[in-house]
């Protein structure tokens, strides 16, 4: 990976974030790199069967468990990796999605999985959050089924989830950002543009009535290197900080 892996991880690192999902790792870059990194000691990966890359997780808190959805036929053979960590008495799942990009029948019938994945769960987690590359913007049957705006297949997201960056912005006051950016990105410079610049990478937190607090959304991986000229990605990260509610239940 050479210089870009370095400039990822400073990306990472520069985060300073309790945990960090990513997409499109390849098992060498995970294995070499980024599982090596003190700053987070746990890590959780999966390989994609018929891919060289996948799915990877790294975090300051230890799992308590982890599943590879996309081993499992009862789930689509989705894209997604979760894990399940406690941080502060707040039980949490998060699950790292990277919907396909070629088919919104796929995408569809994975984000319908990935979803009752969490709702089989609910009673292992105080919180679920499903984050990631869902390759597919903001007016995408994936985005209106998971904010409880349309069914897919008879189904729907019951209960429903918050789009941060898009809740963020709108209580804010300001536009929302795009994280795919075929015209700033410089990565996608002498490339025929096929994409308008779209928020395809998002953070949805499960609605319930504990609560959240969203104290901080803004994009990272914007910098562009001297060095190379390029920024980290082809796409821009999300990074949030989530202030979450102890249930009334617990101690």
């Amino acid at each position: 990976v050479g210089k870009r892996g370095r400039q990822i991880i400073e990306e990472i690192l520069n985060t300073g974030a309790d945990l960090i999902a990513l997409q499109e790792i390849t098992p060498r870059f995970y294995q070499e790199q980024l599982q090596k990194l003190p700053q987070y000691p746990y890590s959780e990966y999966g390989k994609y069967t018929d891919e060289e890359e996948g799915l990877a997780i790294l975090s300051r808190y230890p799992f308590s468990d982890s599943t590879f959805l996309h081993m499992d036929e009862k789930y689509a053979n989705s894209c997604a990796l979760n894990v399940l960590f406690c941080a502060d008495d707040i039980r949490i799942s998060i699950t790292d999605v990277h919907l396909p990009w070629d088919s919104a029948r796929v995408k569809e019938e994975q984000i319908v999985a990935i979803d009752r994945f969490c709702r089989e769960r609910r009673e292992k987690a105080d919180y679920f959050i499903v984050l990631g590359d869902f390759n597919c913007g903001i007016n995408s049957s994936v985005h209106r089924f998971m904010t409880g705006e349309q069914t897919l297949n008879g189904n729907e997201a019951k209960p429903y989830w918050y789009e941060v960056s898009g809740v963020y912005a709108a209580v804010k006051g300001r536009a929302l950002a795009p994280t795919l950016d075929c015209i700033n990105n410089p990565r996608w410079k002498g490339k025929e543009a096929t994409y308008a610049p779209e928020n395809f990478d998002r953070i949805y937190v499960m609605d319930v009535r504990n609560g959240y607090r969203f104290d901080r959304v803004e994009l990272f991986g914007t910098k562009v290197d001297p060095e190379s000229g390029l920024c980290a990605s082809d796409h821009y990260g999300v990074a949030a900080e989530i202030g979450f509610l102890k249930h009334a239940n617990q101690a």
